[in-house]
């Protein structure tokens, strides 16, 4: 593997990466341009696949990966009250956040239901929420929606900044030579490279990354790994977002769960020891006096097609709906790996059924 220093050389012998203007589809013009040499296929959404799909999902699951993370969008918010406007709104200790520090969490309304879930971080001295992209114009407005007297700006920054997933038993290595410097490694820890912020990602079964950057500093990065790490598309890496068990939420699934039962406590996104924010007096509640009553599982399930979000979930002795599919993505080794809301009590009363009492049956993982 070359060294940080013949990495770097590498680099400066690449054609240059002019930062153009997005393209009418929302990507940079040489950003798309690399895609495309790489073998992209793309919707309005983002890169679908790089031609062999089915490759991919396995290569995600054993091998060095990279994904176009286009299907995410950006928010940024920036300003002399951004932090605080922030940690008035979200269930994470937006305190925690800085240029060594991300964080998953969380937007609620003021019944503690979650409308959205991403990771907020720092990255030249602004924040971002990275999140899919079907919700950005939702939650760009909502939010906007409280700025009245807060000196802070947010806007969609999606087509500003190109961002890519990384993955794999190797990639702690790879990164290392490419910076000349060990990569963020805790989920949540993050580092800024050459114009790129590398933020350490929930990984399941290997690491994972998150680069976001000018489309010329990404576009580096992409080309010292091209030659040793494959491509892969949208839905493998919501395979390992599965397999990470992170809980992004969809427009179909917004509004319908409180975020203890999206686990987002044990991901590091709700704090009971910070200040007010909409429905924390719900959340608060339920912590500290209820009982959880639904829960996040993972699961695999046989069945020809990939359920969307929001499918419902049932078991044969009762016939209103136990539990929701959050996401849901198709494994290489057959049938389907998903995320699912499920009653607790519920599931232990007999098979959990995807879509109606006589669907196939779910395998619940720990």
């Amino acid at each position: 593997m070359a060294t940080g220093e013949a990495m770097t050389a590498e680099r400066q012998e690449l054609p240059s990466v002019p930062a153009g203007q997005p393209a009418g589809d929302g990507w940079p013009d040489a950003w798309r341009a690399i895609l495309e040499r790489s073998g992209a296929r793309f919707d309005p959404d983002g890169v679908t696949d790089f031609g062999q799909i089915d490759a991919e999902r396995r290569q995600a699951l054993s091998t060095d990966v990279m994904a176009d993370l286009s299907h995410y969008g950006l928010i940024e918010v920036k300003g002399e009250d951004a932090r605080k406007f922030l940690a008035s709104l979200f269930t994470g200790d937006v305190r925690l956040v800085s240029s060594e520090k991300g964080l998953f969490t969380a937007w609620c309304d003021a019944k503690g239901r979650a409308q959205a879930t991403f990771w907020l971080f720092l990255h030249d001295g602004a924040f971002y929420l990275l999140l899919p992209k079907p919700l950005l114009k939702s939650v760009l407005n909502g939010l906007k929606l409280y700025l009245l007297r807060v000196k802070a700006t947010l806007t969609d920054a999606s087509n500003r900044f190109v961002r890519i997933g990384l993955s794999g038993p190797g990639m702690e290595a790879r990164l290392t030579a490419v910076f000349g410097a060990l990569p963020p490694v805790q989920a949540g820890d993050a580092r800024s490279y050459e114009g790129c912020t590398l933020l350490a990602l929930h990984g399941e079964p290997f690491p994972r990354w998150l680069a976001v950057g000018t489309d010329t500093a990404v576009a580096k990065l992409w080309h010292s790994l091209e030659s040793q790490v494959s491509p892969i598309g949208r839905e493998a890496w919501t395979l390992l977002d599965i397999l990470a068990g992170l809980p992004l939420l969809m427009p179909v699934t917004t509004g319908e769960f409180i975020p203890q039962m999206l686990n987002m406590e044990a991901l590091g996104g709700l704090c009971f020891t910070k200040g007010c924010y909409p429905g924390q007096e719900v959340i608060a509640r339920l912590h500290y006096r209820g009982q959880l009553k639904r829960c996040l599982y993972r699961a695999y399930v046989d069945c020809d097609s990939v359920p969307p979000p929001g499918t419902t979930l049932y078991i044969e002795a009762i016939a209103e709906s136990v539990g929701t599919v959050v996401s849901a993505a198709r494994h290489p080794d057959g049938g389907v790996a998903l995320l699912a809301v499920v009653k607790i009590e519920e599931k232990a009363q007999g098979e959990v059924r995807l879509a109606n009492v006589q669907g196939p049956a779910l395998r619940f993982v720990e």
